[in-house]
């Protein structure tokens, strides 16, 4: 209880509360309706225009967004609302003018209350996991950001596991390309990456792979190791398709033997070194089948 000023008159009252006020200590949810809170922003201005640009393109389908995990931040020094992650699901990415897109967004929003200010970003994702992995490189808390829809889909532990990992996993894996099948009875994405920092004996490339069973409503993620690129773009191309099973991540001993045999070999050899290899470019690699 606060203590009568000196005179001994009444304390005045309290001021009603402010906007600064309402952003005080606010609870950690899961979900969010972005519609009415409009990432808490609106008397705030921002600090560039791109940050006006990026909030202008969220809100032009913000009624397709379903958040899916939110986690908020205070100003340790003010308790005010400083900083908000957001992982939503994209439904107008699947009437967007190029298929494939993907369908997963984080979004990381700073505010300065004392300056009446905020900055917006945004990523993204083909997947949920990848969208949370962003946010925590942003500072959000892994282990207070979820991202389950209202109605989440079974699934199983190994699904689990992969997705915490990916979260996790900083700037391991450097994404390439991904493709997401949205139809009803081909639902589908794929995500070709590369390992920057593989296991030992691990391949350098990675597909990981997640397949929805829109009538189970249940959903597994799985991941597999490639030798190249060209090599991981040849199996996507083929989804679908019996006997197509993902690899191990690890190569076959024999592999491992020929591959270590062919360096002892190339370090010795006094030739002038091949040119590169050209990259792989978008016009250049194998169309995709004709699933959506």
């Amino acid at each position: 209880m606060k203590n009568p000023p000196p005179s001994g008159r009444s304390p005045p009252p309290d001021p009603p509360p402010t906007a600064a006020d309402a952003r005080r200590t606010p609870p950690i949810t899961t979900l969010e309706t972005l519609e009415d809170t409009h990432f808490d922003v609106d008397d705030l201005r921002p600090v560039t225009d791109e940050d006006e640009s990026r909030l202008d393109d969220l809100c032009l389908g913000l009624d397709l967004l379903i958040c899916l995990g939110v986690q908020h931040a205070t100003n340790p020094h003010t308790e005010l609302l400083s900083d908000s992650f957001y992982v939503v699901f994209d439904g107008s990415m699947t009437w967007a003018d190029i298929p494939g897109m993907a369908q997963y967004a984080a979004i990381h929003v700073e505010r300065d209350l004392g300056e009446g200010t905020y900055r917006l970003d945004y990523s993204r994702h083909p997947i949920a996991a990848l969208a949370q992995n962003w946010l925590i490189s942003r500072g959000a808390d892994q282990d207070q950001l979820p991202a389950e829809f209202e109605d989440p889909m079974d699934t199983d532990q190994a699904t689990r596991d992969l997705e915490e990992a990916l979260a996790a996993s900083g700037d391991r894996f450097q994404i390439l390309d991904d493709y997401t099948y949205d139809s009803s009875d081909f639902y589908k994405t794929w995500i070709i990456a590369v390992d920057n920092r593989p296991e030992p004996g691990q391949h350098p490339v990675r597909v990981f792979y997640e397949d929805t069973n829109m009538e189970g409503h249940s959903y597994t993620l799985r991941q597999g190791g490639f030798a190249t690129v060209d090599a991981a773009r040849s199996w996507v191309d083929r989804l679908g398709e019996p006997d197509n099973s993902l690899p191990p991540l690890t190569a076959a001993p024999s592999a491992r033997a020929a591959g270590a045999a062919a360096q002892s070999s190339a370090a010795v050899m006094l030739s002038a070194p091949s040119p590169a290899p050209a990259p792989v470019t978008a016009e250049g690699r194998p169309a995709r089948p004709k699933h959506r």
